[in-house]
């Protein structure tokens, strides 16, 4: 939020790690403005995606991006900073094409619909005169190519953290990016060419995660097969979401208890289960993810709350339904 360069980092775990769940967390508005005034910076603006499996990545993931833009409100935020983005959008980019669409979209008196419409492609002749009309801009033919999908998001998101003061930068999630390995040579080259020149036409501000999930078709070694050496170099930072120890994941279980716990009465930390049950669901399940351990207890929660166990669960119950909640592991 604090610096001015554009990052790409890369969140590298199994199923179940943690990073679809990061990617939620870290988008949510509250947790932004808390990190934000931590820091004494304006709030970033963040989003998650998820990776396009069709034959248009570039154009899907702007459409992606579009559907989670609200223009009247960042338009609202602009008039009141008395922000005036035309000199700057002079300076993004020498594309007269590209600075009439930024001119639009900053433009509080061109209808919202109409633009909305022209961005997602959907313009008539007629509608596209209107729209020209109205802006006094340049507008002359919709946007067709990945290049012209690039650059004005390029321009946009530079616009939206210019000086920091409305935003601080931009964060872009993009998950499930293991499913590059489903996607033909074509649309890899794209992604790829996407990614790379996103970062190199929006220099500042913008920070990338890519949430990829180690799978039987790709491992950390097939990475060069599918990310290019020209986005890898990119890469400032890899997150390895690691399996939690057995440790880890108890304290994990303490503070979310203790979080949903109701009054201030005095019982064990791992009500309304038994520490020596939870030892037992480590032990039987092994190296597992957190959404392995968060689905057997919830399991078990399930089942006991339908046979009116008491709470704590016993140690008896638990035994008598082990195979229903863990069975899954010696499968």
């Amino acid at each position: 939020m604090k610096i001015p360069n554009s990052s790409l980092v890369l969140n590298w775990g199994e199923y179940g790690s943690g990073k679809t769940h990061s990617a939620r967390y870290f988008s949510k508005d509250s947790v932004l403005k808390k990190m934000a005034s931590c820091l004494g910076v304006s709030t970033p603006y963040s989003m998650v995606i998820t990776l396009p499996k069709g034959k248009e990545p570039v154009y899907d993931i702007f459409i992606s991006i579009i559907d989670k833009i609200e223009l009247t409100e960042i338009r609202n935020l602009f008039v009141n900073a008395k922000l005036d983005l035309s000199d700057l959008i002079k300076n993004i980019t020498d594309n007269l094409f590209i600075q009439s669409i930024l001119n639009a979209i900053f433009d509080v008196d061109v209808d919202t619909s109409l633009l909305k419409k022209y961005l997602y492609g959907q313009t008539t002749k007629a509608e596209l005169n209107s729209l020209n009309v109205a802006t006094s801009e340049n507008i002359l033919r919709p946007l067709k190519t990945d290049s012209d999908y690039i650059n004005l998001m390029s321009g946009f998101f530079s616009c939206l953290t210019y000086n920091k003061e409305i935003y601080s930068s931009i964060i872009i999630w993009i998950d499930e990016f293991e499913d590059i390995a489903i996607l033909s040579s074509s649309n890899i080259d794209k992604t790829n060419n996407f990614l790379r020149e996103l970062l190199d036409n929006t220099p500042n501000n913008l920070l990338i995660f890519l949430n990829l999930t180690q799978s039987a078709i790709l491992g950390l070694s097939d990475l060069g097969d599918y990310i290019f050496d020209s986005v890898r170099s990119r890469i400032k930072e890899r997150n390895n979401y690691e399996l939690p120890s057995k440790e880890e994941f108890k304290l994990y279980l303490r503070e979310m208890l203790a979080y949903y716990r109701i009054g201030n009465g005095s019982v064990d930390d791992y009500f309304p289960f038994t520490e020596a049950i939870i030892d037992n669901i480590i032990d039987e399940i092994g190296n597992s993810s957190l959404r392995a351990f968060n689905e057997s207890l919830s399991l078990l929660l399930e089942l006991a709350d339908m046979d009116n166990e008491n709470a704590p669960i016993s140690d008896g119950y638990f035994s008598d339904m082990k195979n229903e909640i863990i069975g899954w592991k010696n499968e």
